[in-house]
């Protein structure tokens, strides 16, 4: 919304150019002030696009609110209203650039035309400051993400984008919204920051880095911290991690990484606001070697009767007072290990036989996922007593004689067919992975020299008959050739099919 400021010290004009431009002019936000004093409050306290001033004004008259708005960061762009007896004044603001100057009275299709080509220059001016601040982004993007630019280079990128030398050093701050689905919020309180750090240093750069955090280089670190204290509702969702101070430019990547070193334990401390990396720099490194024995154990408890053995594992592994003493990368280790022991080993064995289980295991698979560390244990502790129950109830419907018993004799009605695990595993409505492991637990063997053995002994009893062929033999117990039904049966007895058969009869 392009926002209009009147200042006319007859308050008929000013409210009179005020009606006429809301009739137009529905779409923007016009403002009144008596003098250059007031007008100038208005505008430092919020962003004025359009300034129509009076020159002739008590306590601060026209041409002195120009030269006051050429200080902003944000020039205004000025209309000038003028009495034929001004001319003189109107000269003096020539040299601030002023758009154009209407003559009193104000005739009404001169002012809508004036204001209608303001607009067209604002639209032209926001188009090329967001092509300029892209480029920038973008440049600042690259610089900070590739591992190839040394601190030379970046010296040298920082000259050649004219960014301010920082002479006396500088900080890095990143602000990151915790808010996932409130983007236009997120906009909103971004923008709020920038324009509270730049009161207090003009000389601070702001941008949007890759992970949609807000960047702030600057030289005094209290903006950052005023900005960060805002008490408003939008801001509750706010956290901001701070480097250290640096003095060259060229360390300008290192300060970044550093406040990301920091934020990075917002996922351990939820609730705190500020992050500096003098604090995190100072916890403590270790192995998790430990907590990987910790994890074995719960492993090895799944599906058995000691669900509470369980839980308490789990709360000895996320034990979060403790943890919030160790670096984050502890905590990134030991959501790995719990993926590959505890997790990853469980879907090895049974496979993934419920979707509910598969999209749970997919979110709890990455710690990222998780805003906090509270919601990454619920889930943790969630999936794995899904798992537990998982296991114990296919133990309590599978492990009984009956289903094995079932499977073995449909291997025997079947061993001269295109017998495979996926055939058997269906017949008896059993997981095919579960099914492999249940099958070696029973029988003591591995699917594959099971059926050899129950085909090689069908052969000896189809042996015994010397009417029967030895090739009618291998294709009535499922043998594709009799060569491969030779082998396999020297592997197993020690001779060939014809020697066996000769023995029989001496």
């Amino acid at each position: 919304m392009i926002k209009i400021l009147v200042v006319d010290d007859e308050r008929m004009i000013r409210l009179g150019i005020k009606a006429m431009l809301e009739r137009k002019f529905a779409e923007c936000d016009i403002q009144v002030a008596s003098d250059g004093i007031e007008a100038l409050d208005i505008c430092k306290a919020n962003e004025v696009d359009i300034v129509i001033t009076d020159i002739k004004m008590p306590r601060m008259d026209g041409i002195q609110l120009i030269e006051h708005l050429q200080d902003m960061e944000s020039k205004p762009l000025i209309i000038i209203l003028s009495g034929y007896d001004d001319f003189t004044y109107t000269k003096q603001a020539i040299k601030f650039q002023v758009m154009d100057y209407l003559l009193k009275p104000v005739v009404r299709n001169e002012l809508f035309n004036v204001i209608t080509s303001a607009k067209d220059k604002l639209d032209e001016r926001t188009a090329l400051q967001n092509e300029k601040h892209e480029y920038l982004t973008n440049q600042l993007n690259y610089m900070l993400l590739n591992p190839t630019i040394n601190e030379e280079r970046v010296e040298e990128i920082v000259q050649n984008l004219q960014l301010h030398p920082y002479s006396d050093g500088f900080y890095a701050g990143i602000f990151h919204f915790k808010g996932k689905k409130r983007t236009l919020v997120k906009n909103e309180l971004f923008h709020l920051i920038r324009k509270q750090i730049r009161h207090v240093d003009d000389h601070s750069l702001c941008f949007i880095d890759m992970n949609g955090n807000l960047v702030v280089f600057t030289e005094n670190i209290e903006g950052i911290y005023l900005a960060a204290k805002d008490d408003s509702e939008a801001a509750s969702h706010l956290c901001v991690a701070i480097s250290q101070k640096e003095s060259l430019m060229g360390k300008l990547k290192e300060a970044y990484k550093q406040a990301n070193e920091a934020l990075a334990y917002t996922f351990l401390f939820p609730n705190q606001l500020i992050f500096t990396y003098e604090q995190v720099k100072a916890k403590k490194e270790s192995s998790i070697r430990k907590e990987e024995q910790v994890l074995q154990r719960i492993f090895n408890m799944l599906g058995t009767d000691r669900q509470n053995e369980i839980r308490s594992s789990i709360l000895e592994l996320f034990n979060i007072e403790a943890l919030k003493n160790y670096t984050i990368a502890y905590m990134e280790a030991l959501s790995k290990a719990i993926n590959r022991i505890l997790f990853d080993q469980v879907f090895n064995q049974i496979g993934i036989e419920s979707i509910e289980i598969l999209k749970l295991y997919d979110k709890v698979g990455d710690m990222s996922n998780f805003d906090n560390i509270y919601d990454y244990f619920h889930a943790v502790e969630e999936l794995t007593m899904h798992l537990h129950k998982y296991l114990k109830d296919m133990k309590t419907v599978y492990t009984g004689d009956n289903v094995m018993e079932k499977a073995i004799a449909f291997i025997h009605q079947n061993a001269h067919k295109d017998l495979n695990m996926a055939v058997v595993s269906n017949h008896i409505s059993l997981n095919y992975t579960y099914f492999s492991h249940l099958f070696k637990e029973y029988t003591g063997e591995n699917f594959v020299d099971y059926i050899k053995k129950v085909r090689i002994q069908k052969a000896k009893d189809l042996l015994t008959n010397r009417d029967n062929k030895i090739f009618e033999v291998s294709e009535a117990v499922g043998f594709s050739n009799s060569k491969q039904f030779s082998r396999v049966f020297r592997d197993i007895e020690g001779i060939s099919p014809k020697e066996y058969r000769e023995k029989l009869y001496m």
